[in-house]
């Protein structure tokens, strides 16, 4: 009892505060400040702009067609666009999952459980119940999908619920390179400040030290944790003027325009663009795909996808993509020269047996039954879910 009580104290003392980052001791491309100043103090016109493409929760028959149709659309270089799954386990086709990372995308982790419980499961959670879900659904990803661990390095938590010291210190524990749930809405190109100023968009930057940026949702980190980076979520405008940080959050004026003009939609992610077109910072498209069971918004996203052909230096990309740009930043002339703007091959096939699993009651979700298709010849005896990964637990 005595030792338990001297750990835990040990722990909160050996838990070090972040200060204000001084750019002399934070230098890439291990650390950076936040900071809305463009990477490696390259000239703004000299550098690519980019657009961060993502899509969160569970891959399945239903989104794949959409995203077979997405990955078809190549960048300024030629190269296919990339894009981010942030994948949570309930419902996933595991060997959809493997085809998309097969064919260039990157795949994150979202939990395995995504509970929809946001005051009395996502807020209540400490390192080690944060640790279950981001390293579980690690697991489930490598072995269900044949995902290999070592490229599994993204986190968005599940609301973006960001879980303050508790989250990024399982992040860190598990050895994550980002986490990618953080909205801002100070923070963006379009938020007039009292004063009528802009503070602009926020690059990448690591918890070495404090970060400057707002906490809209969740609960702000106020630990060091070193070399772990945060890719911000800059919040958009919609229609009347209010912030959202998922496009699925944004709203139409009250004639509905977004359910009904696929103009609409191209104008809502046009103007959000623009806003960022001058500083070039980070634009990004943070969405689900439920939000396109409307043909509408398909042909709105569509249009604005079109849109960005226009422009030579504005390249679709994955979260890594992005980091590994701020890591080592070079002007758009040099980018063919960093491995992740290389053009890749499809990769081999490492998902031959394909199984088809059926889970019936008593289930740890409140389904009757559940299907789960997976990478694998044999079906784990029991449905796989947190704390019980391989299924090897009977349910109750």
């Amino acid at each position: 009892m005595h030792f338990a009580v001297l750990l835990a104290l040990f722990s909160v003392a050996a838990a070090e505060v972040a200060g204000p980052c001084d750019e002399a001791d934070c230098a890439l491309p291990t650390c950076a400040c936040s900071s809305t100043a463009t990477p490696g103090g390259l000239a703004v016109a000299s550098i690519p702009h980019f657009v961060v493409f993502s899509f969160d929760d569970g891959v399945t028959v239903t989104n794949i067609p959409f995203y077979r149709e997405l990955q078809k659309r190549t960048n300024p270089n030629g190269c296919g666009i990339e894009m981010t799954f942030f994948v949570s386990h309930e419902n996933s086709d595991y060997t959809l999952v493997n085809e998309l990372y097969r064919n260039g995308h990157e795949i994150a982790v979202h939990s395995v459980t995504h509970k929809s419980d946001v005051g009395e499961y996502w807020r209540k959670l400490n390192q080690s119940q944060w640790l279950a879900e981001i390293e579980q659904q690690r697991e489930m990803l490598n072995t269900y999908g044949k995902i290999p661990v070592e490229k599994i390095k993204g986190f968005r938590a599940p609301f973006l619920e960001v879980g303050g010291d508790s989250m990024f210190g399982a992040l860190k524990e598990a050895g994550f390179d980002y986490d990618c749930s953080w909205p801002s809405l100070q923070y963006t190109p379009w938020f007039r400040q009292p004063d009528g100023s802009y503070k602009g968009a926020l690059w990448p930057y690591t918890l070495d030290y404090a970060s400057i940026q707002d906490q809209t949702v969740g609960v702000k980190p106020t630990e060091s944790f070193p070399g772990l980076w945060v890719s911000p979520m800059t919040d958009l405008q919609d229609n009347r003027g209010f912030e959202c940080s998922m496009l699925d959050a944004c709203q139409s004026s009250p004639e509905g325009e977004l359910e009904t003009s696929s103009e609409a939609v191209f104008d809502l992610l046009k103007r959000n663009f623009r806003s960022h077109y001058n500083t070039r910072t980070p634009f990004g498209i943070y969405t689900h795909h439920s939000w396109f069971y409307n043909e509408t918004r398909k042909d709105g996203l569509r249009q604005f996808l079109d849109y960005l052909k226009a422009f030579p230096h504005v390249y679709v990309v994955s979260v890594r993509q992005l980091l590994d740009w701020v890591r080592s930043p070079v002007p758009l002339s040099q980018l063919g020269t960093m491995s992740s703007f290389q053009c890749g091959q499809t990769l081999a096939d490492n998902c031959p047996d394909k199984k088809n699993c059926q889970y019936n009651a008593p289930l740890p979700i409140s389904n009757s039954e559940i299907y789960m298709k997976i990478c694998n010849s044999n079906c784990p005896p029991n449905y796989p879910y947190l704390d019980n990964v391989d299924g090897s637990k009977p349910y109750s």
